[in-house]
C-alpha cells in the first residue's frame, strides 16, 4: 500500500522541531506541499528549511503565535494567496510543563490551555474556509495530536491532561460537525517519545526506568512512529476513519 500525498496542501502547527519536524518531512516526502508554522525560534525553522529545500520538497515557514487571531489570520492568508485552499491541518504545537496542584500558579495554567486547547480553536476558525474550498480530487483532514495524558491523566500535569483531554473532546465533535462537508477529524496520541521536550525528565536519574516499566513494549517511542500515524490517517485510504484516537504508546494505555 503506497501512501500518497501527491497535490495535498498541508499545514502543520509547530511543525520544526521534534514530533512537528518528523509530520513535517513524512509529509513531504509523501508529495504534499507542507506549510509549516513556528512560533519565534528561527534556527531550527531555518536548518528544516533547508533539509526540505535540499530534496526540492515545496514548502513554506510561516511564523505566528498562535494564540494570537490577527497573527493565524495573516499566515491563513499567507497560505490561500499562495495555494488557493487547504486539505490537511495537523495541530501538533503544545508546551508540556511540570505543575503540581497547590503549587502551579494560573497564569500556569491559562498558559497551557491556551497554548493547547485555544490556539487550536483559533486555528480551526481562521483555516476552515480554506478546507472548505474546492477540490474534488483531495481529501480533507483534520488531525489533532493528541497525548496519553489526555485519555489517563498525569501527575503534575493537571494542566496538560486537562488542555489534551478537552482536544479530544473538541475532535470528536468536530468529526460529527464536519463529516457532512466531507472533512475527517483525528487525533494521534502520542505517549513517550524521544524529544527534546521530554529530553530532561528522561534523563533524570529513575525516570527512564519507572517509565519503561509501564510500557509492555520495554522502550521509548520516535517521532517518525508518531508521523507514520498522521501519514496514514492523512492518506486517502483512511477516509472511512473518523472521531478516532490512534494511540501510539508502546501499549501503555489500551
Amino acid at each position: 500500500m503506497i501512501l500518497d500525498l501527491t497535490g495535498i496542501r498541508a499545514l502543520v502547527t509547530g511543525g520544526t522541531r521534534g514530533i512537528g519536524k518528523a509530520i513535517t518531512q513524512m509529509l513531504a516526502a509523501g508529495g504534499a506541499r507542507v506549510a509549516v508554522n513556528y512560533k519565534s525560534k528561527s534556527g531550527p525553522a531555518d536548518e528544516l528549511s533547508r533539509l526540505l529545500g535540499e530534496r526540492h520538497f515545496e514548502h513554506m515557514m510561516l511564523r505566528a503565535d498562535l494564540t494570537q487571531e490577527r497573527a493565524v489570520g495573516t499566515m491563513v492568508k499567507r497560505i490561500d494567496e499562495s495555494w488557493g485552499g487547504l486539505d490537511l491541518l495537523v495541530v501538533n504545537h503544545g508546551i508540556w510543563e511540570r505543575g503540581a496542584i497547590g503549587e502551579m500558579n494560573l497564569a500556569d495554567w491559562k498558559d497551557t490551555i491556551n497554548t493547547n486547547l485555544t490556539a487550536p480553536f483559533i486555528v480551526i476558525n481562521e483555516t476552515l474556509r480554506l478546507l472548505f474550498e474546492e477540490k474534488p480530487s483531495a481529501p480533507k483532514r483534520i488531525i489533532f495530536i493528541a497525548s496519553s495524558a489526555g485519555i489517563r491523566g498525569e501527575a503534575e500535569h493537571a494542566h496538560y491532561a486537562a488542555s489534551k483531554g478537552g482536544l479530544i473532546a473538541m475532535m470528536k465533535s468536530l468529526a460529527v460537525e464536519l463529516a457532512p462537508q466531507g472533512v475527517t477529524v483525528n487525533a494521534v496520541a502520542p505517549g513517550w517519545i524521544e524529544t527534546e521536550m521530554t529530553g530532561d525528565y528522561l534523563d533524570t536519574e529513575g525516570n527512564r526506568e519507572k517509565i519503561l516499566g509501564r510500557i509492555p513494549l520495554r522502550r521509548i517511542g520516535t517521532p517518525e512512529e508518531v508521523a507514520a500515524a498522521v501519514l496514514f490517517l492523512a492518506s486517502r485510504q483512511a477516509g472511512f476513519i473518523n472521531g478516532h484516537v490512534l494511540r501510539v504508546n508502546g501499549g501503555e494505555t489500551i
